[in-house]
């Protein structure tokens, strides 16, 4: 199993990256390796099934996956599996004052033990994303309207 998390403090309140986190399609513009993302149930609240397209680093796998956590405006939790890889990406959000929100990513992979090389080079890809990859979630929020 692999396991990358980041930590980065945005200059906004927190239902504006909460509503930005949560826009499932545009995942792929700023979470590593997601190379699309759609969600497939009318709405998007636990249980609903959200389908992802991930990178080489994740080996090109398509996964679907399930909303295990909605608690706006702190949580998503998205967790499913494709072919032999289990991946779950946690978004946490702490609102450090009104215009102040400190927000967590958490990527988890996994496979069966025979394939661990892939869940190794997809955390070591991941983790060499991750600031490029925040400064990409910042720039969205840069652009939304407040």
């Amino acid at each position: 199993m692999g396991r990358v998390t980041t930590t980065v403090e945005l200059p906004y309140p927190v239902d504006l990256v909460f509503r930005v986190a949560t826009r499932i399609p545009d995942l792929p513009r700023w979470l590593p390796e997601v190379a699309g993302a759609e969600l497939l149930d009318p709405a998007l609240e636990p249980g609903a099934r959200v389908r992802l397209r991930l990178g080489p680093a994740a080996a090109n796998a398509e996964l679907t996956g399930v909303v295990q956590e909605l608690a706006a405006p702190e949580r998503l939790v998205i967790a499913g599996t494709g072919g032999p890889l289990s991946v779950s990406v946690r978004t946490e959000l702490v609102a450090d004052g009104p215009f102040r929100t400190r927000a967590t990513l958490e990527v988890t992979l996994d496979t069966p033990p025979f394939l661990g090389f892939i869940a190794k080079e997809a955390e070591r890809r991941i983790g060499e994303e991750l600031p490029v990859s925040m400064a990409r979630f910042r720039a969205l929020l840069d652009e939304e309207p407040s």
